[in-house]
């Protein structure tokens, strides 16, 4: 293989990779992930944890402990936790975010049976308007859709084939949850009752 061929191919990844980030506040937006930890576990193991901006949850015990996770599917969910620190998105107001994912297989692998993302704004209508954009977003493969009432806030629950969302603003703040289908129980309760939980943890 040629030097220009690999320089070539190295360009298009960075490229592909740069076109990847967006605002979407869905908490599969998220960037810069951590190594996985076991859920459960009140410290991360392995690399050094990205630092969030102080009005977010510190980690994920901070945002969602197990037992609280546990009490909102009715019953305890096993496996790793990984946190993923996202960057602050000046174009949409956004000014900080972490997400969490639980529930994980052993190394992180496979998609997370629970994700709960939640993100800072720079004020509230930046907020409203980002949980606006993330349920549009979500319209396009969705096969129902529901209101709930969390912490005296609308959320709304999009369900697709493969699982629920609930999103939300509460001030200047945003909560994101998604819980698949294939968890057992009532995944489209279980995302009300962890929203519920996170805001709970998180501060009124």
């Amino acid at each position: 293989m040629t030097v220009r061929r690999v320089v070539f191919g190295l360009a298009a990844v960075l490229m592909a990779a740069a076109c990847t980030s967006g605002g979407n506040d869905s908490p599969q937006a998220a960037a810069t992930t951590t190594a996985p930890a076991p859920s459960g576990s009140a410290t991360s193991s392995g690399a050094p944890t990205p630092t969030p901006t102080p009005d977010l949850p510190a980690g994920c015990d901070d945002m969602l402990p197990f037992t609280d996770l546990d009490q909102a599917l009715g019953r305890p969910l096993f496996g790793d936790t990984r946190l993923v620190v996202g960057v602050a998105e000046p174009s949409i107001g956004r000014t900080g975010r972490i997400t969490c994912q639980y529930g994980l297989a052993r190394g992180g692998r496979g998609a997370a049976p629970v994700e709960v993302g939640v993100s800072t704004y720079t004020d509230a209508d930046s907020a409203t308007k980002r949980v606006a954009a993330t349920v549009a977003s979500l319209r396009g493969g969705a096969v129902s859709q529901s209101t709930a009432t969390v912490a005296g806030q609308q959320a709304t629950v999009i369900g697709d084939r493969s699982g629920f969302t609930a999103v939300l603003a509460q001030g200047n703040r945003t909560v994101a949850v998604t819980v698949l289908r294939a968890t057992r129980g009532q995944p489209n309760r279980a995302v009300v009752n962890i929203a519920e939980k996170v805001l709970a943890n998180w501060g009124q």
